[in-house]
Order: structure tokens, then sequence, then C-alpha cells
């Protein structure tokens, strides 16, 4: 059924790479089969890791993206950007992470203790020790800290529900309610502290003051330096001691954090490529 002057939008992310080959097999098919159709990347990061398993991918990947004249990648930081040029022939342009462009309704809330949205997986850098340290010291001055995460593979089938058998997939229908929903937890919490790259964005749409810590390959400190270090309510950290990290935090909560940054100018690039 697909008309070569139908256009391709293939999703972004963080998942071009040898770690989320889950995702990089279905993309190569696509991307080297219909090869006459305009084909958008949208907005990813890389990480092809330099390990012999990692190069071997990159080749397969590279063969694969090379056989579409029609292909554009979308790279939303400079790291990323850089990587592609040198090594895909595709057209490349450079956006910020689609999530920015999104524009929270606006609501009444109180804000209230120090939220943690850390990663659990192969990109964790962040010692859990430190968190628990970190942690400990917040409670100390009188926050309460929570925990959360922006993956949601299952939801739970009520608020207290905690066991495989009360958790249910999260059906496509009810996507955009539960991004309302972890949108308000984070309204909601004074500070966040996250090594997730759209935990940072959240804050950023949020107006909620959040350090970030960077993740394994470094998408979470290269979009900061290129899109948020210019936010007073936003701050990367390389910082490993507690004992510092606690006042950083307790600076960030003074904030007003009433500026909010605009993006729309960042996706011209990509719209126009669309309505071509």
């Amino acid at each position: 059924m697909l008309r070569d002057s139908d256009m391709i939008g293939y999703t972004g992310g963080g998942n071009i790479g040898n770690v989320y080959l889950d995702h990089e097999e279905p993309r190569r098919k696509v991307f080297s089969t219909f090869v006459n159709n305009k084909t958008i990347s949208f907005p990813q990061s890389v990480n092809f890791e330099d390990t012999e398993q990692g190069q071997e991918e990159l080749r397969k990947s590279q063969e694969a993206y090379n056989k579409n004249p029609n292909l554009t990648i979308v790279a939303r930081e400079t790291q990323s950007l850089d990587y592609f040029k040198k090594n895909f022939d595709a057209n490349v342009i450079y956006t910020s992470d689609i999530v920015a462009s999104l524009k929270p309704d606006p609501s009444e809330f109180k804000r209230e203790g120090v939220l943690f949205i850390m990663r659990q997986d192969s990109e964790k850098v962040v010692n859990e020790k430190l968190l628990e340290q970190l942690s400990y010291k917040l409670n100390n001055v009188g926050d309460e800290v929570a925990q959360t995460d922006t993956v949601l593979p299952f939801k739970a089938s009520d608020s207290n529900a905690d066991t495989a058998a009360d958790l249910d997939e999260v059906r496509i229908s009810e996507r955009g309610w539960l991004i309302e929903r972890k949108l308000e937890e984070i309204k909601a919490s004074v500070a966040v502290v996250t090594d997730r790259l759209h935990g940072m964005i959240f804050c950023v749409l949020t107006k909620t003051p959040c350090l970030v810590f960077d993740n394994s390959y470094g998408k979470a400190s290269a979009s900061y330096y290129n899109w948020f270090e210019d936010l007073d309510y936003i701050k990367h950290t390389t910082e490993k001691d507690p004992d510092k990290l606690a006042p950083m935090i307790e600076e960030l909560k003074g904030y007003e954090h009433s500026y909010l940054h605009e993006f729309t100018h960042s996706f011209d690039e990509l719209i126009d490529l669309i309505k071509k």
C-alpha cells in the first residue's frame, strides 16, 4: 500500500546504536527497504560502543542506512550530530528533542519534596550508595524524597500495586494521560534529581528545579549544554560528594524559575523538510 509519494517518519529517542538492537535491527530493515520514500529519523542520540561488537553493528547500520538516498537523520545534540555526519552518508539535521515541543497545560499545585528520577538500565553510571547518602542528607534538612522513572512499560492497576500480578500493559489510548500524570508528579516536586534526558526535559517544561547527572555516553550533559544551560533552574553536575550535592539542590530550590525557554524555532528545519 506504500506509495513513492508517502513519507516515512521513524521514531526518535536515544536508541540508535548497538545497545538497543531490538530497536536498531527493525530500523535498518525499514531504512534499507523503502529506499524510494522520503524517510526521516526523528531526533535521536547515537551510541555505537568502541568495542568489536559495537563497531560490527555500526558497519551493519552504515550498510543499511546508506542504501537509502532519501534518508534524513535528525540529531538532538551536537555530540550525535558530529557522529552522524562522520559515519553516515545520509542527510543530517539538528533539532532539540521532540519532547521539548510539548506545551503542558498550566495548573495550580503546591511543590513538596525532592523527586529522584534515576535510570536502572545499562546507561546508569550514578552510584546507588551516593543516591542513598544524598537522600539521607535531604531528609535531614526536612525534604521528603520520593523515587520514580520516565520509563513505564506497565501501569499499576491501583496506586498501591507493586507486584507483577497487579500490572497491566500500557495501551496507546492511555499514553496521553500517563504523560500528563507524570508531568503533574514532577510539577508537585520542589526539585528533581535525574540522570534521564527526559527527566530533565520534563523539568524544563514544568519549570521545576532540576539537578542533572549524566548517563553512560554523555547524551544528558550534551543536551544540557546545547539547549538548557541558560536556564537558572536546571543545573548539570559531575560532583560525587553528597555533602556538596545537597547544598546545590537547596540553592536550586530558591530560583523563581519564571522564565520558560522557547524551543519552537529549533524545529524549523525539520518542519521545512516535512513540508517539501
